[in-house]
């Protein structure tokens, strides 16, 4: 089958919403794509929580939606931190 969002052919593919989408198209949103490679399962439990209907909808998924839902620290995945404070 191929990708909706790429074109490509690929056997192994996930259905995001209406959409049918390979695995390197899931790794350009950065969040969803390091739970995609680490913890497949989570990533399906996100998939139902969230119910992103398009591939927009998924890549605009962010950090917070995330963390609402499910501990990434309880599964090992560890994020950076965007808040950063300079001391002088």
């Amino acid at each position: 089958m191929k990708c909706t969002n790429c074109k490509k052919e690929d056997p192994w593919l996930e259905i995001i919403g209406s959409d049918i989408i390979c695995k390197k198209c899931i790794n350009k949103n950065k969040i969803m794509g390091l739970v995609y490679r680490t913890h497949i399962d989570t990533f399906h439990f996100l998939l139902r929580k969230l119910l992103p209907k398009t591939y927009q909808e998924f890549m605009a998924i962010g950090r917070k939606q995330i963390e609402d839902l499910v501990n990434l620290k309880k599964y090992g995945i560890f994020l950076k931190t965007t808040n950063v404070v300079e001391l002088e």
